[in-house]
């Protein structure tokens, strides 16, 4: 199977991947390219911007919570329809959440997509010596295929010349382009929920902006021509759940406004091709919520739009009434959070919530949990079983402050949770966790959380 694509990693975090990745995709579309874009672990906040460059919905590949062939499969379908596929790795190229084991690393994805490797150095500060930096990630594994590199931060053309001939002879590895440094190459506020508020047309500006920076600096013809001459995709299987099933006389309702957007698209998907219908619907804005039999609440940033969601009393007291109807809400890290009786912002100011919950939560200024987790399920609920392993993710600078006695659904392996390792509150057929789950990392979460849903619809 064909699928022109590319992956672009640096050489650590904040090496300019993100800027430089955002530039050249949109640099691609304005070609007229259909470009599709895609992250590699579980970050929300950089498929957001991958959207707004490429009209494109930016899927996740993970190497923790998909198999090998998992991962494939996200490639093939999201690239359905596009010209060209253009990946963004995570971290430094082959970080990984264990110190030996490749697993989860974006050279361990790139060996998976059979994707070449596009490498972001940050030569800010060095110049000969950048042919020994990026020579290091040259053997460190001989056998990944590194297309090039891109230099990024050069000082001045002096500079520049220095580290593209060091590489280039010393490294023997092709420069494709070279970056200069520039104060105004900086993202709005990287925080997702301030996103939508930020005027679409500044972005659309700025993205421009750096299209036009990718084209006079990078050989954008080269990385189209690397692109179409990878590696075929030669192992691929049809994932049963994104294959449409009979409609069922379900509606799924997702809360997706500026407080609520971090999902990953697979799960709308596979609830989709189950045959429930998605209804979206706004937090803020709405009033009421429309006819639903299950209720789905991402993560986001709820303390952002605190004053906002409390101000909204009407939807505070349906998504109350909708809970305690018995009918299943599942609700991740953000929607947590909605369904407690307040926030208190890092300002000190509380906000009142739905109250579904005995909690409050507040936010701190310092990360509370940020990784990987793996978690049992000690307790059956509506999209997991008792005695399952859940793989997922979790962010957040918020902690729970119990007003009554919590029942947990899950014991917390490795990450954080809600606290004693612990997470999963659950209250009736309402389950709020801090955990991310991606539905490749627990496919039974779409047939328990929609029986869950025509059990309640039949009783009543």
């Amino acid at each position: 199977m064909d699928i022109p694509r590319i992956l672009i990693s640096g050489t650590s975090s904040r090496a300019g991947k993100t800027i430089i990745s955002i530039g050249i995709m949109r640099a691609l579309r304005n070609r007229g390219y259909k470009v599709q874009p895609f992250k590699i672990g579980p970050d929300f906040i950089d498929p957001s911007y991958h959207n707004f460059a490429t009209g494109r919905i930016g899927r996740n590949i993970d190497g923790f919570m998909m198999s090998p062939e998992d991962m494939v499969e996200v490639l093939v379908r999201g690239s359905r329809g596009a010209d060209i596929s253009v990946i963004e790795g995570t971290m430094g190229l082959y970080d990984s959440h264990n110190a030996l084991d490749p697993e989860g690393s974006t050279a361990d994805a790139a060996r998976i997509l059979k994707a070449p490797v596009v490498l972001v150095a940050n030569i800010e500060r060095i110049s000969r010596t950048a042919a020994a930096f990026v020579l290091g990630y040259k053997l460190f594994d001989k056998n990944l295929n590194l297309a090039g590199a891109i230099l990024n931060r050069a000082g001045n053309p002096r500079h520049a010349y220095k580290a593209k001939t060091a590489i280039e002879q010393l490294a023997e590895m092709k420069v494709l382009g070279v970056v200069y440094r520039n104060n105004s190459l900086t993202i709005p506020e990287r925080h997702l929920g301030l996103v939508p508020a930020y005027e679409r047309e500044r972005l659309e500006e700025l993205f421009d902006s750096l299209a036009d920076i990718m084209e006079k600096s990078i050989d954008i013809e080269k990385l189209i021509d690397i692109a179409q001459n990878t590696r075929e995709i030669e192992e691929y299987r049809e994932n049963p759940l994104f294959i449409q099933k009979k409609k069922l006389n379900l509606r799924v309702g997702v809360a997706r406004d500026s407080a609520f957007n971090f999902y990953y698209q697979d799960n709308i998907d596979a609830f989709s091709s189950a045959g429930a219908e998605i209804v979206t619907f706004d937090t803020i804005n709405d009033r009421r919520l429309p006819e639903l039999d299950a209720l789905y609440i991402g993560g986001g940033f709820p303390e952002v739009q605190a004053s906002h969601l409390e101000r909204n009393s009407s939807m505070k007291e349906e998504i109350y009434e909708f809970c305690s109807s018995g009918k299943p809400c599942y609700a991740e890290c953000g929607g947590l959070m909605y369904l407690g009786e307040s926030i208190t912002t890092k300002e000190g100011d509380e906000y009142e919530m739905a109250g579904v919950l005995p909690l409050k939560t507040e936010m701190k200024k310092k990360f509370q949990a940020l990784g990987y987790v793996r978690s049992r399920v000690e307790k059956s609920n509506p999209i997991a079983d008792r005695g399952d392993i859940l793989l997922g993710h979790e962010f957040h600078h918020s902690k729970v402050v119990p007003t009554g006695k919590l029942k947990f659904a899950y014991k917390v392996i490795r990450g954080k949770g809600v606290g004693d390792s612990k997470d999963g509150i659950i209250l009736r057929n309402t389950l709020a966790s801090y955990i991310h789950l991606h539905i490749l990392s627990y496919p039974k979460m779409v047939e328990n959380f929609l029986s869950t849903a025509e059990s309640a619809k039949h009783e009543g």
